[in-house]
C-alpha cells in the first residue's frame, strides 16, 4: 500500500474511526467539553464568554483559565450545527485525522533514505488505529489540537532545511500550540530548543540571518498577547492547582524524615532532607512512569475518562517493536535520529510537573515519536530477514504480526464500544442530557431545582443542554472560591442550585415551596418517593434519582 492511494486509504480510515457515532461515543459529554461548547455559544450570542470577558485569549471556565484556541475552532461548528456534542468534537476529529497525514509526510522528511521501506505508511496506519490517539481524537480535547499543531510545526521546521520560507509556517504552528493547551507551553519551547541546538550549524548560516530576523519579529508579534496574559490570573492559575508544588506531600515527607534525626533542626538533616530534593524526586518518579510498561501496554492511565478498560495506551504487540525501534535507531543512526529521541525525552515533561502522573492527556504528544520509533523497529526487523533471504520465514512472521495486530485492534474496538460505557459509566457524565430533558419538561412546577454535585461541574452541563441564555447567565453566575485543586464552580443560576444533597436540610429550607431534588442513589434512599430515575448507558445502573418536596 504505497503512494497516494495508500495514503488516501489510511486517511479515510483514520477519519472514519474518529467520526463514527461521535455524538454517542464517548457516552456522555464531559464538563470540559461542555465548557468549550457553551463558551463558544456565549461568544456567538454576546461576544463574551460565560463570565462576561470579551473575546478572551484564555477562558476562565472553572477558574483554570483554559487556553482559548480550541474554543474558537469550535465556534463556527456551534454556529452551523448548533450547541451539541457533534459541534464540540468535530474539530478534534478533523485535526486527529490530519495528524495522521502529517506524521506520514514528517517521516518522509526525517528519514529520506530509509523511507523506501514503508516507515511513513506503517507509522501513519498505526497512528490511525492507535487507542491512545483515537481516544483523544473522539472527544473535544484541546490536547489533540495541540498535538496536531506541534507535529505540523516540527514538519515545517524540517522542511526549512530545503526552503527557508517554511520556518515562518513552523513558527506559526508552534505559537498556535501555545494558545491551545497548557502542556504545549512547556513541550513546544523544549522542542524548539532541541531543534535549534541540534541543527544550529544549518540554521545559523550567514545567509539565513536576515530571514531569521524576520521570523523572530513575526513570532514576537504573534506571541505578545500570550506573554501579556501571563501577568494576569491565567498565567499561574492552572499550575498552582495541579502542579506538583501544589502537593504538600513532599513537604510533609521532609518534616517526617527530619523528625527521625536526634537534632531535626541541625544543618545535616536540612542538607539531606529538603523540599527541593523531594520535589525533584517526585518529578523524576512522575516522569519515568510515562515510560513504564504498566502505563504504555497494560493498564494505561488511572483516570477512567482517559482510557478504555483492560488496555494500556498502546497495543500490547507494540511492546515488542518499541525496544527494537530503539535498538535499530541507535545502531543505524539515520538522519535526524537525535531529534527524534529528544522529542520523546521532552514529551512527558509537562505531565510530570503535575501531581497526576502518568497522565495520558498531558503527554499525548508522546504518540508521535513513539510511533515513529515503533514503525522504524518493525521495518528494520523484517528487513533483516529479507537481507538474509529468509523470505518464507519473513512471510510467516509478517502474517502472524498482521493477525496479532488486527486482534489487538478488534479487542480495542470491542472494549470501547461495548464495555467502556458500562465498566466506567460515570466517566463521561452520561445521564445529564436525559436529566436536563426531564427537568425542562417539568421545571415550571417547581420554585427551585437542586442538583447533586457528585459528578464533575454539573452547572456547565445544565447550561449546555438547556442552551441557557448567555446574557442571563453572565449576570447570574458567580464562581466559588478555589478548591484544593485550584478549581471553582458556579453554585447556582436561575432556579438551579448545585451542591451536595442533604434531604433534612432541604426540607427545612424549602418550607412552603415546591422543589425538585436530583441526587444519587447514596443521597436519596430507597424509602423516598422517587418520581424519576435516570440511568447510565447500560440502562441498569442509576445515575440520578429525582424526588420532589
Amino acid at each position: 500500500m504505497r503512494g497516494k492511494a495508500g495514503l488516501i486509504i489510511i486517511f479515510f480510515l483514520a477519519l472514519f474511526l474518529r467520526l463514527y457515532r461521535i455524538a454517542e461515543y464517548p457516552a456522555g459529554l464531559n464538563a470540559d467539553e461542555a465548557a468549550i461548547g457553551y463558551n463558544a455559544y456565549c461568544l456567538i450570542q454576546t461576544g463574551k464568554d460565560e463570565f462576561g470577558h470579551s473575546w478572551p485569549i484564555a477562558f476562565q471556565s472553572f477558574n483554570d483559565w483554559k487556553p482559548g484556541l480550541y474554543f474558537y475552532l469550535v465556534l463556527p461548528f456551534v454556529k452551523i450545527l448548533g450547541l451539541n456534542e457533534l459541534a464540540v468534537r468535530l474539530p478534534s476529529v478533523i485535526m486527529g485525522a490530519l495528524t495522521v497525514l502529517v506524521i506520514y509526510f514528517l517521516i518522509k522528511e526525517l528519514f529520506p533514505k530509509e523511507n523506501k521501506f514503508l516507515i511513513s505508511e506503517i507509522a501513519a496506519l498505526m497512528l490511525a488505529i492507535s487507542p491512545w490517539h483515537l481516544h483523544f481524537s473522539r472527544g473535544g480535547w484541546e490536547t489533540n489540537a495541540a498535538t496536531f499543531l506541534i507535529t505540523t510545526g516540527v514538519y515545517f521546521f524540517i522542511k526549512f532545511f530545503k526552503n527557508p520560507k517554511f520556518l515562518i509556517l513552523s513558527s506559526i504552528f508552534f505559537i498556535l500550540s501555545l494558545y491551545t493547551y497548557h502542556s504545549a507551553r512547556i513541550v513546544a519551547p523544549l522542542l524548539v530548543l532541541g531543534l535549534t541546538t541540534i541543527y544550529r550549524k544549518t540554521i545559523f548560516k550567514k545567509e539565513n540571518f536576515k530571514f531569521l530576523a524576520v521570523v523572530f519579529l513575526i513570532s514576537l508579534v504573534l506571541i505578545a498577547p500570550l506573554i501579556f496574559s501571563f501577568f494576569g490570573p491565567a498565567g499561574v492559575s492552572r499550575f498552582s492547582g495541579v502542579g506538583i508544588f501544589a502537593d504538600q506531600g513532599p513537604i510533609w515527607r521532609v518534616n517526617e524524615l527530619r523528625g527521625q534525626h536526634p537534632n531535626p533542626y541541625g544543618q545535616f538533616p536540612k542538607l539531606i532532607h529538603n523540599k527541593y530534593f523531594e520535589y525533584l524526586t517526585r518529578f523524576m518518579e512522575n516522569y519515568l512512569r510515562h515510560f513504564s510498561g504498566d502505563f504504555l501496554f497494560i493498564f494505561g492511565d488511572e483516570i477512567q475518562r482517559n482510557k478504555v478498560p483492560e488496555m494500556g495506551q498502546l497495543y500490547l504487540i507494540e511492546a515488542i517493536f518499541l525496544p527494537l525501534g530503539f535498538y535499530f535507531l541507535l545502531k543505524n543512526r539515520p538522519e535526524n535520529w537525535q531529534f527524534l529521541l529528544w522529542w520523546l525525552v521532552v514529551a512527558p515533561v509537562a505531565s510530570a510537573l503535575t501531581f497526576q502522573s502518568p497522565h495520558a492527556i498531558r503527554a499525548l504528544n508522546m504518540v508521535i515519536p513513539l510511533f515513529i520509533i515503533i514503525s522504524y523497529g518493525i521495518v528494520n526487523f523484517f528487513q533483516v530477514f529479507n537481507l538474509r533471504k529468509k523470505f518464507f520465514f519473513s512471510i510467516v512472521l509478517s502474517s502472524l504480526f498482521i493477525i496479532l495486530y488486527l486482534w489487538n485492534f478488534a479487542f480495542y474496538l470491542h472494549q470501547y464500544y461495548v464495555h467502556y460505557p458500562k465498566i466506567y459509566p460515570a466517566a463521561w457524565e452520561y445521564g445529564f442530557k436525559d436529566l436536563v430533558d426531564y427537568v425542562k419538561e417539568n421545571q415550571e412546577k417547581y420554585t427551585k431545582i437542586y442538583v447533586t454535585n457528585e459528578y464533575d461541574q454539573p452547572y456547565i452541563l445544565f447550561a449546555f443542554y438547556l442552551k441557557y441564555s448567555p446574557k442571563v447567565f453572565q449576570k447570574e453566575a458567580k464562581l466559588t472560591e478555589r478548591d484544593r485543586f485550584g478549581f471553582s464552580t458556579v453554585p447556582n443560576f436561575g432556579k438551579y442550585y448545585f451542591g451536595s444533597i442533604n434531604l433534612e436540610k432541604l426540607k427545612e429550607e424549602s418550607a412552603g415551596q415546591k422543589i425538585m431534588i436530583v441526587g444519587t442513589k447514596k443521597e436519596i434512599p430507597d424509602s423516598a418517593t422517587i418520581i424519576k430515575r435516570i440511568y447510565f448507558k447500560d440502562g441498569k445502573t442509576e445515575a440520578f434519582r429525582i424526588i420532589e418536596l
